[in-house]
């Protein structure tokens, strides 16, 4: 009996040391808390974009509510992107297919040459962009708010256009649509080149003015015609100097095709005679046998351009010049 107490005692004993165990300097060990360790705190996405552009960097806010805008091509790339910012605009030039923003909540910010800096200084805008035609503006319109040239370089035509869709996708919070929308374009152009090199017909494209012709194969006119396009040139020698379009010189070319832009009906002083092109000589060119002389939309060509819906539409109108 005394020998099981003894047992019991010496088990009892063990249990009580293991439940009190002591570290090396006598001090009870207590369990290690786990610790999660802090999660990295995503820095503060950037509330600007820096722009280069043909007149130097300019740093702009993002998601701006407050634009003044005098490049069409712009307007309608933001109309394409769902952007509602334009407070301002040359109301008096609004090409057709824009006619909605003629409408009296919008400002006129002047015209196409002449900024209304008073007027656009009253709304104090955000954002103010603008084309090469408003160049010599650029420093009063940069001390009212920031500004942005978004002139197109058309011996890079295609690659400047998709530069400045691109930027104002990253600026208006809209780069996902505007890739999707020149991914739209890449395969609308695509198919036209192919329709351009098929048919195999040359052409020449002539801007009107005051009952007076000129070709210029560097223009925005011709870039978007032979160099997207791919439509074939009449005359291949033609360079950056303009050429007066005479009965002469269309005879010589002898286009397949010629392309008219009227600057008069454009900027809204009168219409092009269209008598000019009954010329003998002229009507011994294919392009009269054919009945292919084309006037094209002259809103559409001279005042806009290099934006998401202008050039489908000017595509448009070359694709059924082609057929």
């Amino acid at each position: 009996m005394k020998r099981i107490l003894s047992l019991l005692a010496a088990t009892l004993l063990t249990t009580l040391v293991g439940c009190d165990q002591k570290s090396a300097t006598g001090d009870a060990i207590t369990p290690v808390a786990t610790q999660t360790p802090p999660q990295p705190t995503a820095e503060p996405e950037a509330n600007t974009i820096k722009v280069n552009h043909p007149q130097g960097m300019t740093e702009v806010h993002k998601n701006p509510n407050n634009v003044v805008a005098f490049d069409f091509g712009t307007l309608d790339t933001l109309d394409a992107l769902g952007v509602t910012a334009i407070r301002a605009l040359p109301t008096k030039n609004i090409p057709a297919y824009l006619s909605k923003y003629t409408n009296e909540n919008m400002t006129n910010a002047g015209s196409m040459k002449q900024p209304d800096l008073e007027a656009i200084k009253h709304l104090n805008p955000e954002l103010i962009i603008i084309t090469g035609r408003q160049g010599k503006s650029y420093e009063s319109l940069s001390e009212i708010a920031p500004t942005l040239n978004l002139s197109l370089n058309n011996k890079l035509y295609l690659d400047s256009f998709k530069k400045n869709v691109l930027t104002l996708g990253q600026i208006f919070g809209k780069t996902e649509q505007a890739e999707n929308g020149l991914a739209v374009l890449d395969k609308k152009i695509a198919e036209s080149r192919k329709k351009a090199e098929a048919s195999g017909q040359s052409a020449i494209v002539l801007v009107h003015y005051n009952g007076k012709l000129s070709a210029s194969a560097t223009n925005g006119y011709a870039s978007i015609i032979h160099q997207v396009l791919g439509v074939k040139k009449a005359d291949v020698s033609l360079g950056e100097e303009r050429q007066a379009g005479t009965p002469d010189y269309l005879l010589e070319k002898n286009p397949d095709i010629i392309f008219i832009v009227d600057r008069n009906e454009a900027i809204g002083e009168g219409k092009m005679d269209r008598s000019l092109m009954e010329n003998e000589k002229i009507k011994q060119t294919n392009a009269f046998r054919k009945g292919k002389i084309v006037y094209l939309k002259p809103d559409l060509w001279y005042l806009s351009g290099g934006g998401l819906e202008s050039l489908s539409l000017q595509i448009d109108e070359i694709n059924t010049a082609i057929q």
